[in-house]
């Protein structure tokens, strides 16, 4: 029998049932359990009948705004709706390796601050994870450093919130996710600003999150609505544009305008469907 661990594993859906079901069968396959696996729900389509040996908290906040998604928001309800105190954040495109919970679990009583696993990208989209070898089919970031141990890091840039953990009372103390942020962008890097200001520390793990692949648009122009309005926000909160490169390419193809007098920028035109599926890439593993 597996044994069951005080922790509590948290993500989010939108749109990626096939995903979903891969990350139940990875947190199902590690060497320990969660006391449970909670799930965030936005997608009003999601069909989750599920009979195996997690206990599972499924909780909707539906949203028919898929551009603009709640996420900071079903995020902070994840951790409040937590029955223990370790929080493990895993995104639905994340499939855990066989020791990612213990390990976590377990460095969260020795490293006391914000950790993050170490994403390593899938090179195809998978189905039967449980026969396949992952760590094979998977490559890591190239922007992102490795470490074969935890390690004490003072660059909180590289904080992404698709592999994280901490325990529930830091995550309180820095007020969670900001609510401001809708859709997609930038509310994991105020996260991580907020917990640098806070004198919080940053450590990355080399406890491995696989990401499955899914297609998406480059630059994203499907989520130019969140991203202008958050990267405003955002710099209006620490003087600093997040999502330099996506802001650069909206500019140049006429998109968006920056208005030097507010030092905002504003959407001058949405693209149409048709654009946007021009620069839709699949088969890749990061954007």
């Amino acid at each position: 029998m597996i044994p069951i661990a005080e922790c509590s594993v948290i993500t989010i859906h939108y749109g990626r049932q096939e995903h979903l079901n891969n990350l139940i069968h990875g947190v199902e396959r590690n060497s320990i359990h969660p006391k449970e696996l909670i799930i965030i729900n936005m997608d009003a389509k999601l069909n989750l009948d599920y009979n195996g040996p997690l206990t599972i908290n499924l909780n909707n906040i539906i949203s028919d705004k898929a551009n603009l998604l709640p996420i900071a928001n079903a995020r902070n309800l994840g951790a409040e709706l937590a029955e223990t105190n370790h929080l493990l954040f895993l995104d639905v495109d994340c499939i855990p390796e066989h020791n990612y919970i213990k390990n976590l679990n377990n460095q969260l009583d020795t490293y006391k601050g914000l950790i993050m696993a170490t994403p390593r990208y899938l090179n195809e989209q998978v189905t039967q994870v449980e026969t396949i070898d992952l760590l094979k089919k998977s490559t890591l970031h190239p922007r992102r450093p490795f470490h074969a141990k935890v390690t004490h890091t003072d660059h909180y840039e590289l904080f992404w919130s698709l592999c994280f953990a901490m325990t529930k009372q830091d995550f309180k103390a820095l007020q969670g996710f900001d609510e401001e942020y809708k859709g997609y962008g930038a509310e994991d890097t105020d996260f991580a600003f907020k917990a640098k200001a806070a004198g919080m520390k940053f450590f990355l793990s080399p406890a491995i999150a696989f990401h499955q692949q899914h297609s998406f648009v480059r630059p994203p122009l499907d989520k130019i609505e969140g991203i202008v309005n958050n990267a405003n926000y955002f710099n209006k909160k620490w003087n600093i544009w997040p999502m330099e490169k996506a802001l650069k390419a909206f500019d140049e193809a006429g998109f968006i305008a920056l208005d030097t007098s507010t030092n905002s920028y504003s959407i001058a035109r949405l693209p149409d469907d048709h654009t946007i599926e021009k620069y839709r890439v699949s088969n890749e593993p990061f954007a």
